[in-house]
C-alpha cells in the first residue's frame, strides 16, 4: 500500500461498519491492462489485482472492526476498468481496489 492507505483504508472501514455493521464487504482489485513484466512475484494481472485487495484485506482484518467472515477478497485483473486504458492517467486509475457493500449479511 502506499503511504497513508492505511488510515484512509481504516476511516472507510469505521464508516462502513458503523453504516453497514452486518454487511458482506467486496473487497476487489482492479488492475489496469499493461502485461505484467520483468522481475515481479505475480504472474499476470489476476494474481497482482488478488495481491492489492489482499494488502488491503490485511488491514481490514488487523487494524478495523471488520471481521474475517464479513469480507471476501477478488482479484479482478484488468476485466473491469472504469475509464479507457488509452493514458497514463487511465491507467493509474484502473489500478485501484474498491470495498464493495453486498446485501447479504454475515453469519454469527
Amino acid at each position: 500500500l502506499r503511504p497513508g492507505a492505511s488510515n484512509l483504508v481504516s476511516t472507510v472501514a469505521a464508516e462502513i461498519s458503523r453504516t453497514y455493521p452486518d454487511q458482506i464487504v467486496g473487497v476487489e482489485g482492479h488492475t489496469d491492462n499493461d502485461p505484467v513484466i520483468g522481475n515481479q512475484p505475480w504472474r499476470n494481472n489476476h494474481e497482482l489485482s488478488v495481491a492489492r485487495a489482499m494488502a488491503v484485506y490485511d488491514v481490514l482484518v488487523t487494524s478495523t472492526r471488520l471481521q474475517g467472515n464479513q469480507l471476501f477478497v477478488v482479484g479482478h485483473g484488468s476485466n473491469h476498468p472504469v475509464v479507457s486504458n488509452a493514458t497514463q492517467e487511465g491507467k493509474q486509475r484502473n489500478r485501484r481496489v474498491e470495498l464493495v457493500i453486498y446485501p447479504e449479511q454475515k453469519s454469527r
